[in-house]
């Protein structure tokens, strides 16, 4: 078994080497405030947000690009949604807020958009404290507490490995061939780092940022669960950048949830044909959406609203230029009633 311990060995450690060139990307996003936290990332975007850091121009600005454009690349946003996050097991609980949240969001109303999202995150993790240690745990809200749930998982995780393990060389394990328990238990602690990198993140990233302490003078993140939902400051920034944060936060939990639960696929389960009606739907609010984003400008008192056609591929930009023209035209009209000049 020297060889097969060997190739697990090196499998395993591949991954942990991807995650730990992933965890240097991190770190340099978070020095912009940025997150990058959830395993369905692939490795050119990993090169690219590097290349982005090494520049050093314009960093904040084509980070956001990044996030923008992978958000707005519609048809992928709906696979995950429709085929991970509402097959995922307390997350799709969720699933129509989840739905809500980006409808909103494709509306540039972003203070409703991440305020429906985020409650989703400490439900998501109370749901899970309350599957490991019981029903008293449903009013469970302190962040702390909740974070303990990814000790469950990870235990989990591990677990599963452990079956999946013995599946693969169960005819070694019918003649007396199995690893021996000191390889066995090499292997797990090894897919136990692997899963402990990626909870890492996320765990720092609450800790530090969302949920982080506001009696701490020094909390360096006004995106903040606390200051949010109890008004302790007027400068948060109800933004298409915040937004991206926590949509990649939900990414996250859908593969942390999806890594321990065996009826979760690692491949989407969205019906095709169901996700190019969805995308329809979307690519008509996101159209209108553009229309109204100097009427939303002047209603908000904010020029720094964004226009989405600059994130879309050029391809996919054309195909709103005719019914947004209609829209225009009676947009126009009612400007002119507006005027008096109707």
């Amino acid at each position: 078994m020297k060889k097969a311990y060997k190739k697990e060995i090196e499998d395993i450690n591949k991954q942990i080497s991807q995650v730990k060139k992933l965890d240097q990307v991190n770190e340099s996003l978070r020095k912009s405030n940025w997150i990058f936290l959830h395993p369905y990332v692939q490795v050119f975007e990993i090169n690219k947000l590097r290349r982005i850091i090494s520049e050093n121009d314009n960093i904040d600005e084509k980070i956001l690009t990044h996030f923008a454009e992978r958000f707005l690349n519609l048809r992928s946003t709906i696979h995950f949604i429709d085929g991970f996050f509402a097959t995922r097991p307390f997350l799709k609980d969720y699933e129509q807020s989840i739905n809500e949240s980006v409808v909103l969001c494709l509306q540039k109303d972003f203070n409703g958009a991440i305020n429906t999202l985020l409650p989703i995150i400490e439900g998501t993790l109370r749901k899970l404290l309350v599957e490991k240690k019981g029903i008293h745990k449903e009013s469970e809200i302190n962040i702390e507490e909740l974070l303990k749930v990814f000790n469950y998982l990870t235990a989990d995780y591990v677990n599963l490995q452990k079956e999946y393990l013995n599946k693969r060389y169960e005819s070694n394990i019918r003649n007396n061939e199995y690893f021996d328990k000191n390889q066995e238990k090499s292997i797990l602690k090894k897919h136990r780092e692997y899963y402990e990198l990626w909870s890492n993140q996320f765990v720092k990233y609450l800790k530090d940022n969302l949920y982080a302490n506001t009696k701490n003078r020094n909390i360096k993140d006004s995106f903040n669960r606390h200051i949010m939902f109890h008004k302790l400051s007027d400068n948060v920034d109800y933004n298409f950048a915040n937004y991206l944060r926590l949509f990649n936060c939900i990414h996250y939990l859908s593969w942390a949830i999806g890594s321990v639960y065996k009826e979760c696929s690692i491949l989407s389960a969205a019906d095709e044909k169901q996700v190019l009606n969805k995308w329809f739907d979307y690519f008509s609010i996101l159209t209108v959406s553009e229309s109204l984003t100097e009427t939303k400008r002047n209603i908000y008192k904010n020029p720094e609203i964004p226009y989405f056609k600059t994130y879309l591929n050029p391809k996919i930009a054309k195909l709103m230029v005719v019914p947004k023209l209609g829209v225009d035209i009676a947009l126009k009209a009612y400007n002119l009633m507006k005027s008096n000049e109707f």
